[in-house]
């Protein structure tokens, strides 16, 4: 790259639209030559028209900093001089470039030179990356980024940032360079020339030393990964548990120098102890261990040392990825470095988390129009230099690559004939789960395992839940059914039709007989093309038929119940009609494609490609598919099943057939207790959840573990709450059924601007309700007095569960309004979290199709649906959420809770004896300001 110049810009504007007239306020430039900066360009600009406040705000560039700058007019040809004949270069390039173009229009002027996007280049060189903000990648990278949306310093962050881009692009081998090449044309950067330079000059060198890092099998360059070792196969002596925790007794020092700040807690080491005795004695037990308490080395520590000691394999089961993770990553890591000797833990999840190097090899020689999959592709080629595991979970892929991961996963067809065997991903992370001492899956996994007829876990009798107030729900959904349209026509989709680029095509064309294959192929498209509109017919008629019927015209989602027995209409009658006419034309289009199958397998003479015989696998699989669908549209909607509820969600703000429909048991109780408790000799279940009113009777019930009489234990928490928490409630918040939504949403915001006003710092905010929150979420960015804070709310475009939870702990001041996924499994310790706002109690919609099917249950069998059902779930969901907001011994902070009937109610006192025992005070909003305002000052 000798000869390139790189001029690296970034710009500051009155706003998004330069075609609506928005200007730009700051310019600034760094040119880069031979890896190096050379010069640097800033200056102000002028708008002849006032900065927004919000602008202000942002980048700290205000009207009287601009008052007497140059117009752009007067600095346009310096910049055009500065910028023509080397590499446009910026973070997000269209945006820069598209405003430059605009102000140049004016002068008469035209960039015409290539481009290059670090966000893409970066994407692309680290697929690994969490974010691509320029703010987190100077973090990430160290690089000098003082004041972020100003210019000069965005400029000269992204010039740091190519440095490093192309240090990545150079390091790479040979072969990945090769294919990235191909890719490169489809990019929104002119890469080309570039890469063709960086290529010529590793053709020139005899050796690269990083070559050793790397192996190449058949066209991919992948990472050498080591050689898988039976660790338990050693004779070790292993040390019994009473030695390992004298150590965590008495040698605090030693643990401190890998447990940084650890104190001994005698209730961790009581439930190491209780764990221990369980497996021992072949015992099912529920362990409740609250927030805070160190639960997971608790429970890892005594199942490695029983593991090893009775050489067997042990389970470890968890509701997320993510907490599987940091089992491997946190835990396992302090306990290698504690123990004095060696174990072996494996992550083992489903086939469709690892990548198929035959079928991704595949993909490389198919031309796609798809930018999402392309730059995916290319990340991938990356990530295969980096990668050992093959995991889908380490890249951060585009929304466009996940569509393209489904049809580059390891599953059932990776394992025949495969080129790539002796380094499939899946297979590595099998042998070496098998040969390990603790194996962590998911909870959906686990359960989807015990219904295969050829099991992917290796036997197993000793399992450890964890986030076991999970377990019933995922049980739920793994032993359910789902059909979408989206689904269906992605089927469709991928068969194609007879002389379209498709599955179906590629397979005919291996037919011997063309004239045969040309017929099958004319019958295949007529009923394609009636299913595919049969089957929008029939999806929208079911989004109008819900439609009509649901009770909140403003949810974004709705859901209706559906019974085949009595659902007795007309309109209902007419998409019966729909769908047995959908279940005839599957019937004749699998017919045909049987037919296509038998062909090919009465064929002698067929010898297939690579490339021919993944499609061939595809087809079947598609096959297979449009099977299992007409299947389940029978048993959706012509078979009874009193144990089974049936449902139709719609998305009523997005297309007109944007429907699924849904059938899971309403117990799992039987299920449970026979195929999984009866089966296993000692399983261990834990949460920070699993007591209601201190009892585990209601979790033992849910699970079917009544007829086992498990162990049932409940520690005591290492926190002093009385010290730590204060629960306030105004009492003259008003009942929600009592005013419109639109008031109620007012009032809340109220309240929360007067809390976060007082505290200063960060609040976070659980709803049950998503329109509640959007309604609150408006008003509260229209509050001029929390200008100063950051108001971060979940689905109003505001990013996911992780960005938000990563950038409500960057910012001092934040209000931060989750629903579902924040109740639960996020953690904000110390300053991270002054308050937590509850706006209600946490019951479940009894419209939810399960909630209601499980509450009729009860009702038939002469119970409260309440009292059993509806009240315990609730209690659990606000334990969970009170668990967000005390995570060590030094946190302090407040519940506000802005529902009365949490002290008016007959059952309020069963949520406050939930919770740690906390001073409660209960006052008109007025009054509470003051109670708040000398908590915080407390020392």
């Amino acid at each position: 790259m000798s000869e390139q110049r790189f001029v690296v810009v970034d710009i500051e504007t009155t706003g998004n639209a330069p075609k609506k007239g928005d200007k730009i306020i700051q310019i600034a430039a760094v040119v880069i030559e031979n890896g190096l900066i050379v010069d640097r360009y800033m200056s102000f600009v002028n708008p002849l028209q006032s900065i927004p406040l919000f602008i202000e705000q942002l980048t700290g560039i205000t009207n009287d900093m601009v008052m007497n700058a140059p117009t752009f007019e007067e600095v346009a040809h310096e910049i055009f001089t500065l910028i023509d004949g080397s590499y446009f270069v910026a973070h997000n390039v269209y945006f820069d470039l598209s405003f430059l173009q605009e102000e140049f229009k004016h002068c008469e002027l035209q960039f015409t030179g290539p481009i290059l996007d670090t966000v893409e280049l970066t994407r692309m060189t680290f697929p690994t990356e969490a974010s691509y903000k320029l703010s987190d990648l100077s973090e990430k990278f160290n690089m000098l980024h003082e004041n972020p949306h100003r210019a000069d310093s965005d400029a000269e962050a992204t010039a740091l940032l190519l440095v490093t881009i192309f240090q990545k692009i150079k390091s790479l081998p040979l072969g990945t360079l090769q294919h990235l090449l191909k890719l490169s044309s489809s990019f929104i950067s002119d890469l080309d020339e570039v890469m063709e330079e960086i290529i010529s000059e590793r053709l020139l060198k005899a050796e690269d030393v990083r070559e050793k890092e790397f192996e190449t099998v058949r066209s991919l360059t992948i990472r050498k990964r080591k050689q898988i070792t039976d660790e338990n196969s050693k004779n070790q002596e292993v040390i019994n548990l009473d030695e390992i925790l004298d150590t965590f007794k008495n040698q605090v020092e030693n643990i401190e120098e890998v447990i940084p700040k650890y104190h001994v807690r005698n209730e961790q080491i009581k439930m190491m102890k209780d764990v221990y005795t369980s497996l021992q004695n072949h015992q099912h037990s529920l362990m409740e261990a609250p927030t805070g308490f160190g639960k997971t080395i608790a429970y890892v520590l005594p199942a490695i040392i029983y593991s090893k000691k009775e050489n067997k394999t042990l389970l470890i089961s968890t509701y997320t990825n993510n907490l599987q993770n940091q089992i491997v990553e946190k835990e396992m890591d302090v306990l290698k470095q504690l123990l004095p000797f060696h174990f072996s833990a494996a992550i083992l999840k489903g086939q469709n988390h690892y990548l198929c190097l035959q079928k991704f090899e595949q993909s490389l020689y198919e031309l796609d129009d798809n930018y999402d999959y392309t730059l995916s592709k290319a990340q991938i080629l990356i990530w295969l230099t980096e990668t050992t595991t093959g995991d889908l979970d380490e890249l951060n892929l585009p929304s466009g690559g996940k569509v393209l991961w489904d049809q580059l996963h390891v599953d059932r067809t990776s394992f025949k004939d495969n080129p790539f065997s002796a380094y499939c991903y899946y297979q590595s992370a099998r042998t070496k789960a098998l040969s390990s001492s603790i194996i962590i899956t998911t909870h959906a996994m686990l359960l989807m395992d015990m219904q295969k007829e050829i099991p992917t876990l290796p036997p197993y009798d000793e399992v450890i839940i964890d986030e076991a107030h999970r377990f019933e729900r995922v049980a739920s959904e793994q032993l359910g059914l789902r059909v979408s349209y989206l689904h269906i026509h992605h089927v469709l989709s991928r068969l194609g039709l007879s002389k379209m680029n498709g599955i179906l095509s590629k397979e005919l064309k291996l037919l011997e007989d063309s004239s045969l294959a040309d017929a099958i192929g004319k019958k295949c498209d007529e009923i394609h093309s009636q299913l595919q509109e049969e089957t929008h017919q029939f999806f929208s008629a079911l989004h109008a038929y819900v439609l009509k019927r649901k009770k909140n015209p403003t949810a974004n989602r709705s859901s209706y119940s559906f019974y085949t027995e009595t659902e007795n209409n007309a309109v209902w009658n007419a998409q019966l009609e729909i769908s047995g006419r959908i279940q005839f034309l599957l019937k004749d289009y699998l017919n045909l494609l049987y037919s296509i199958l038998r062909q090919m397998e009465d064929s002698t003479t067929i010898q297939r490609s690579i490339k021919e015989k993944l499609n061939h696998d595809e087809f079947i699989q598609q096959y297979e598919m449009l099977t299992q669908f007409k299947e389940n549209i029978q048993y959706l909607f012509f078979e009874n099943d009193k144990e089974v509820v049936k449902w139709i969600e719609i998305d009523t703000k997005g297309a007109k057939n944007a429907v699924s429909i849904y059938a899971q048991p309403i117990q799992v109780t039987e299920y449970l207790a026979d195929e999984f408790f009866a089966k296993k000799q000692s399983v261990i279940l834990t949460s920070a959840t699993l007591t209601v009113k201190g009892s585990f009777s209601y979790i033992i019930h849910a699970l079917g573990l009544g007829d086992f009489y498990p162990e049932t234990i409940n520690y005591q928490s290492p926190f002093q709450f009385e010290k730590q928490v204060k629960l306030f409630v105004p009492s003259d918040v008003p009942a929600v059924n009592e005013v419109t939504l639109d008031e109620y949403s007012e009032v809340i915001a109220l309240n929360i601007g007067s809390v976060a006003n007082i505290t200063n710092g960060k609040l976070l905010v659980l709803f049950t309700s998503y329109e509640m929150l959007k309604k609150t979420y408006q008003l509260l960015k229209e509050d001029p007095t929390l200008e100063d804070f950051i108001i971060m709310g979940q689905g109003t475009g505001n990013g996911s569960t992780t960005r938000l939870t990563k950038n409500f702990k960057q910012y001092e001041q934040a209000i931060l309004l989750g629903t579902n996924s924040f109740w639960e499994g996020v953690d904000f310790i110390g300053e991270n979290l002054k308050a937590l706002v509850i706006v209600r109690l946490p019951f479940v919609s009894p419209e939810e199709p399960l909630v209601k099917a499980r509450s009729k249950k009860i009702e038939d069998e002469g119970r409260s649906s309440f009292y059993d059902y509806s009240l315990p779930e609730a209690i659990l969901r606000f334990r969970q959420g009170f668990g967000r907001l005390i995570r060590n011994e030094n946190d302090r902070g407040f519940l506000f809770v802005l529902d009365n009937r949490i002290i008016q109610s007959n059952y309020g006192k069963d949520f406050v004896s939930s919770i740690p025992a906390i001073e409660v005070e209960h006052k008109p909003m007025q009054y509470l300001t003051h109670s708040i305002e000398n908590w915080i000052t407390e020392e």
